[in-house]
C-alpha cells in the first residue's frame, strides 16, 4: 500500500513556477491576439475585403460587426487604415470604436497619424470622451511631433465636465511622454487647486464650472506634476514655484 501510495504522489501534476496548476486557459489566446505581423498586400487585401463584405448589408448586428472587426486584429498594413477610419467614423458602438481605434494606433507610417489627426476633427467621433482620449493615446503611438500640437492645444482646457477626464489624462501622458513644451501653459493653469480669484466678478463662472473643475483637477494633478517634471527635469510643489524656476531657466 505505501508504494502505491508513493507511486501515487510522483503521478500528481507538479506546479511549474512559471505557469502554475491553475494557468488561465484564455491567457495564451489573448497573447496571440495582442501579438501584430505585417500582412503582405495579398492577405491585408483578402482580409479587407472580406470586412467590407461584412458591414455591406444596412443592419448589421454588433456581434456581427464585432466578429468583422476581429478577423483584421493582429495585422499591419497600409490596407487597413482607410476601412479601420471609415469604420470608426460611422460605427455606432462606442466599444467597437474603441477596438479600432486601438487597432489603427497600431499601424505604421504616416498615413496611420493623418487618419488619427483626421478622425480628432470629426465632432460625431470625439463627442465620445473615451474615443477621443484613445484618439490622443493613438496620435502619440503613431509618431506625434511638436507640429500636431496644434491638433489637441484647445482640448484640455475647453471643458472641464467630468466626464471628459480620460481626455485630461490622455493629453497629459502625451505631454509626459513627448515631453512637449509647448504645453508649459497648460501645466502652470492646472498645476495648483483651482478657485476663482473674484467671485463678485461679472465674468466669473458659475458655482458648477469650479466644482466640476476641482473634481478633475483632484484626479489627475499629480500627472500635471509629472509632464512637467518631464520637460524641466525638476519637481515643482505649486505654480508659482514653477514659474520662478521657469523665469530664471530657459528651456532648451
Amino acid at each position: 500500500m505505501l508504494a502505491l501510495a508513493i507511486v501515487g504522489l510522483f503521478a500528481l501534476p507538479v506546479a511549474s513556477p512559471r505557469t502554475g496548476l491553475h494557468q488561465d486557459p484564455k491567457a495564451s489566446e489573448r497573447a496571440a491576439s495582442a501579438r501584430s505581423e505585417v500582412w503582405t498586400d495579398r492577405v491585408a487585401k483578402a482580409k479587407v475585403k472580406a470586412f467590407e463584405k461584412a458591414l455591406k448589408p444596412k443592419k448589421v448586428s454588433m456581434a456581427d460587426r464585432k466578429r468583422a472587426l476581429s478577423d483584421l486584429k493582429g495585422g499591419i498594413s497600409r490596407h487597413l487604415i482607410k476601412p479601420l477610419q471609415k469604420f470608426i467614423e460611422r460605427d455606432g458602438s462606442v466599444v467597437l470604436q474603441r477596438e479600432a481605434v486601438e487597432m489603427l494606433a497600431k499601424q505604421d507610417g504616416k498615413t496611420a497619424k493623418k487618419a488619427v489627426i483626421k478622425l480628432l476633427g470629426n465632432a460625431r467621433v470625439t463627442g465620445t470622451p473615451q474615443v477621443q482620449a484613445d484618439l490622443v493615446r493613438a496620435l502619440s503611438a503613431t509618431g506625434y511631433t511638436a507640429k500636431d500640437w496644434k491638433v489637441i492645444d484647445d482640448m484640455f482646457e475647453s471643458d472641464y465636465d467630468n466626464a471628459r477626464i480620460p481626455v485630461h489624462e490622455a493629453i497629459l501622458e502625451l505631454v509626459r511622454d513627448h515631453k512637449e513644451k509647448q504645453a508649459v501653459p497648460l501645466l502652470l493653469n492646472n498645476m495648483d487647486e483651482p478657485s476663482a480669484s473674484n467671485v463678485d466678478a461679472a465674468e466669473n463662472p458659475p458655482r458648477e464650472y469650479w466644482k466640476a473643475r476641482w473634481h478633475a483637477w483632484a484626479t489627475w494633478k499629480a500627472k500635471v506634476k509629472e509632464a512637467m517634471k518631464a520637460i524641466t527635469g525638476h519637481d515643482f510643489a505649486n505654480a508659482p514655484q514653477a514659474r520662478a524656476w521657469l523665469k530664471k531657466n530657459r528651456l532648451k
